[in-house]
């Protein structure tokens, strides 16, 4: 691969590999680095968009996309939210980590942050149709990317995302318009 020699399959470390028959360069197929980020509103609601693209065109699921080379997960996630709805936000938890098989792209983990809404008006991104706030009980079909099974029905027994419901709640009266809440 490195010196342009033919690739070979060839076991290594136990699996079936691309492996260089000249210079012996394994190529190891992992996985991509997606970044996610779930905004809540002061009311609890998600922010979601309905994608414009394949794949899942039409599907609604969360900001997210492929981490950029030298970029920190969090700020892949702020990025995205930004790129997809318009809105600055701001990463301030870890909720969970996701692997996800997809036969079609690439295999990915998926870090999904819990992010605060800090300014902006929600307005879809080039590659959204549209984008809004949904409560978790009244969720948008169809749902893309297994985001109600694997994130969003986990959500409400989350400690962080209690935590910060319940946060948003107290500070809601003095800031929503503010932020544009309403």
């Amino acid at each position: 691969m490195l010196c342009g020699g033919l690739l070979l399959q060839e076991w290594v470390e136990g699996k079936l590999r691309p492996r260089c028959g000249a210079c012996r360069f394994v190529v190891f197929e992992n996985p991509a680095a997606v970044s996610a980020a779930v905004v809540i509103d002061p009311e609890g609601r998600v922010l979601l968009v309905q994608r414009a693209l394949e794949p899942q065109r039409g599907c609604w699921a969360l900001p997210a996309g492929y981490q950029d080379l030298g970029e920190e997960p969090w700020r892949a996630a702020e990025r995205e939210a930004f790129e997809e709805t318009g809105l600055t936000v701001e990463a301030v938890a870890l909720l969970d980590l996701v692997h996800v098989l997809d036969a079609i792209k690439k295999n990915a983990n998926v870090a999904v942050y819990l992010c605060r809404w800090v300014a902006g008006q929600v307005v879809a991104g080039d590659d959204a149709s549209a984008a809004g706030f949904f409560a978790l009980d009244g969720l948008p079909e169809p749902m893309g990317f297994e985001n109600r099974q694997r994130i969003l029905d986990k959500l409400p027994l989350h400690p962080t995302y209690l935590k910060w419901v319940d946060q948003l709640r107290r500070l809601a009266p003095s800031n929503a318009k503010d932020q544009g809440i309403s």
